[in-house]
């Protein structure tokens, strides 16, 4: 893999998840601050967020890596009642369990979580779902 090999993976996830049909339609992109305004999130937004390259020494010429990226699922729903939430907590689920058992360019998934399942602090405060999914992948390069 090349130098850039995080933003490969973090590419791959996304064209992953755009290529996939979910319960709720993804339009995935990669970005490195997922914050928006509040009125751009009326629309769901998923945001594949490159977060750590863990890289270690493996052999004189190689080093594995432990890749992590996180997903963002955000949207301000019309309601936060558990006819407008569920859906994006079911559709935060459906993105973990669609990493589960993968590869992608060429790195191992090792580790699929939802690190936030929501953060309450959003929803109080913004009325906004906001949830985080953690990919842990290993490398080499």
């Amino acid at each position: 893999m090349p130098n850039a090999a995080i933003l490969t993976i973090a590419d791959a996830v996304v064209a992953e998840l755009n290529a996939q049909t979910f319960t709720l339609p993804v339009q995935a992109v990669r970005g490195y601050l997922p914050t928006f305004e509040l009125q751009e999130l009326s629309q769901l937004k998923v945001t594949v967020v490159p977060r750590q390259d863990d890289g270690r020494l493996d052999t004189r010429e190689s080093s594995a890596h432990e890749y992590q990226l996180d997903i963002g699922v955000q949207q301000k729903p019309e309601k936060t009642d558990n006819a407008h939430l569920d859906p994006l907590m079911r559709l935060t689920q459906e993105i973990a369990d669609h990493f589960r058992f993968g590869r992608v360019a060429s790195a191992s998934l090792t580790s699929p979580k939802i690190r936030i399942l929501y953060l309450q602090e959003h929803l109080q405060k913004f009325n906004q779902f906001t949830a985080v999914v953690t990919l842990t992948f290993k490398g080499s390069r």
